[in-house]
């Protein structure tokens, strides 16, 4: 009984780790609302949040979906709905600091009866802001992408014209699809088609003259680009950007009302936790029946928790090969000021990985919008200095970002500060992940910790060609009948993981070289030969005296290295063990002989020729082998001594140079 007890407390524990590991939705929470007047005013009833011990102080941010087109980002808000009818109101909520499961989706259905209609619907000071980026066209998000759970992105159009949005989502340059499509708000007959095959599209590419691109990641990078386009080039423009992406969902959109928001739903899978905090770009498309097309970036931290003060990498999972070329990270570092006061100074101890090089930080963009610092006594500004070997301090000077408490505050956007930056790697470069993070200092505060901002490099092989020359210090003792030994350059391939940051690693290899022979010799030997007697079915049987005999032969030499253990004892020179299996192929082997015959009285009659064709494959014999290299013995080219013991087969030398790439 015992056993039964432990074991079900055991499963009791297990449901439990997974279900708040995975972010799943288990406890209860409801929505309560009151009309006063023609105003209904919404709360919701939420269980108490479990700070993190040590940790700040937990909060909830709020999306409400009143079921008429109309949304808030209030605690508890207030709406005026324009016509009567039922209503279904959905809240999400998003639990920050918070060491409990999520709270479940609340809805509730209301009753929207003539008398409390109001003449139009209430804005929400979330809708009032919505377009501060770009007037006609936005995304937003009511949460990070935490693996397991779902988001809400707020779509956005400001305009009376008729046309398509698109949401891409699931960049290809990531791994498996992090998101998918889980439904949408349709309130303003929308016509939503789940994928598009972007290759029908290009008469509608082919009418945009010219695209507005805007960025945000909440809050506003204010970046705004402005694209003309002649001929082919907006084609070429939405290939390139659709291309780029593994889902196409899209919607037609009516024009009726001037301002018109869909709220789209995304479930995050379990494989985005792969790239935890990195940061993914989910882009809206709208063009309209005519005139100019608009595009949105939306960028989307991949996290482990939800916690506003984090530090993340553009893509977290990266090639070598491509890196090493000195390519540029993006990192961005984005904070919150959770008091009721403003905060004045705000400083971030950048912990870079050791393989970035802090003199190549070059500043993006930055929230609160400020200049940089030009005097000591300039206020209102920004300022970097270097630290160490890996340290970057930013420090935003005497500014005002308020607070998230604040009564006054509608807009949590407004309480979030960011910088985004690139930095470029060393010279020395390992294969091998890197992590960063950051401290935060609000004012005189003890700082916030972010999470490690990781980067990792994607498993890769590198291809090695080898050209050299082998010489055999021993002959072998003994050579079967159709084998030949030869000094003579190689040629070979390898393969082994790319830039092994490991001290041992493995390789393999295969060689291949191609001769001939060609001998003559006259054989005395006095015999007799057997030939078919022309005209008849008889043998006739023919005395000789003696036969001359041409050899040719053609070679393949194969020598394949299936085990090969390798030590890089530095960048520059490394050392292996191994063995290699070789043969030796006869691709031609043919004999032609002319026997020299002999008549009945002993005089020699006119010669006759044989010819015999035959292939041959030789022994296979494996041999131990050690070897040095000098070089790049990561990327890049290496000359390299092998010796190679044989036994009764031979001692060989090997010298060679070799390329990785």
């Amino acid at each position: 009984m015992e056993i039964k007890h432990y074991l079900t407390l055991c499963t009791l524990l297990t449901i439990y780790a997974t279900a708040h590991a995975g972010g799943i939705d288990t406890v209860q929470a409801k929505i309560d609302v009151q009309f006063l007047g023609n105003q209904a005013a919404f709360r919701a009833d939420l269980p108490e949040l479990n700070g993190i011990p040590g940790g700040r102080q937990p909060f909830y941010t709020y999306l409400w979906d009143f079921g008429d087109g109309h949304f808030s980002t209030d605690e508890a808000p207030k709406h005026q709905y324009a016509k009567p009818g039922d209503y279904e109101v959905t809240l999400y909520t998003v639990n920050n600091y918070d060491n409990g499961p999520r709270p479940k989706r609340p809805t509730r259905k209301i009753n929207v009866d003539s008398t409390k209609v109001a003449p139009k619907p209430m804005a929400s000071t979330a809708e009032q802001n919505f377009f501060n980026t770009d007037g006609t066209f936005k995304l937003s998000k009511n949460a990070n992408a935490l693996p397991g759970q779902d988001m809400v992105v707020i779509v956005g159009i400001n305009t009376t014209e008729k046309g398509k949005i698109f949401l891409l989502t699931n960049e290809k340059i990531f791994g498996p699809e992090g998101f998918a499509y889980a439904g949408q708000t349709t309130y303003n007959d929308e016509v939503v088609t789940p994928s598009t095959d972007p290759k029908s599209l290009e008469s509608l590419w082919a009418a945009v003259p010219s695209v507005t691109v805007t960025q945000s990641g909440s809050p506003d990078y204010g970046i705004r680009e402005e694209l003309d386009f002649k001929g082919s080039e907006a084609i070429d423009y939405f290939a390139e950007l659709y291309g780029s992406y593994k889902t196409v969902t899209s919607y037609e959109v009516t024009g009726r009302n001037s301002a018109q928001f869909s709220l789209i739903n995304l479930d995050i899978t379990p494989e985005m936790l792969a790239d935890t905090n990195a940061t993914v770009t989910i882009t809206g498309v709208f063009i309209p029946e005519k005139g100019p097309a608009r595009v949105h970036r939306l960028d989307v931290p991949i996290v482990t928790s939800h916690d506003p003060n984090k530090m993340s990498l553009k893509q977290s999972r990266l090639s070598y090969r491509l890196l090493s070329k000195r390519k540029e990270l993006t990192y961005k570092v984005q904070f919150q000021n959770d008091g009721e006061g403003d905060a004045k100074n705000i400083r971030l101890e950048i912990k870079l990985p050791e393989i970035l090089d802090p003199a190549t930080f070059k500043l993006l963009n930055l929230y609160p919008q400020c200049d940089s610092c030009t005097t000591a006594e300039q206020t209102a500004c920004y300022q970097y200095s270097i630290q160490g070997a890996d340290t970057l301090v930013f420090h935003f000077k005497d500014i005002a970002l308020p607070g998230s408490k604040a009564a006054d505050v509608h807009d949590k956007d407004s309480t979030q500060g960011f910088i985004r930056f690139t930095v470029r790697p060393k010279k020395k470069l390992p294969n091998q992940s890197f992590k960063g993070h950051t401290d935060i200092y609000f004012d005189k505060n003890e700082p916030i910790v972010t999470n490690f901002a990781t980067g990792r490099f994607r498993k890769g092989f590198s291809p090695i060609v080898f050209a050299g020359y082998h010489h055999f210090l021993q002959k072998p003792e003994q050579t079967h009948k159709d084998e030949t030994v030869k000094n003579g350059p190689l040629l070979g391939l390898g393969l082994a993981p790319i830039a092994p940051y490991r001290k041992l690693y493995w390789q393999v290899e295969v060689y291949a070289n191609a001769y001939r022979t060609s001998e003559s010799a006259t054989v005395y030997d006095h015999g007799v030969i057997e030939l078919p007697d022309p005209g008849t079915d008889r043998i006739q049987k023919y005395e000789y005296e003696r036969y001359d005999a041409h050899q040719l032969a053609r070679f393949i030499q194969l020598r394949i290295v299936p085990l090969h253990i390798r030590y890089n004892v530095n960048s520059w020179l490394s050392a292996g063990l191994g063995a290699l299996a070789e043969t030796t192929i006869n691709t031609r082997y043919s004999e032609a002989r002319t026997y020299h015959l002999l008549t009945a009285n002993g005089e020699m009659a006119t010669p006759l020729s044989q010819s015999d064709e035959r292939l041959a494959m030789g022994r296979l014999h494996v041999q131990p082998f050690a070897d040095v290299n000098f070089g790049r013995t990561y990327l890049g080219p290496v000359v390299g001594l092998r010796y190679v013991y044989g036994g009764n087969q031979g001692k060989l030398g090997h010298v060679y140079a070799a390329w990785r790439f």
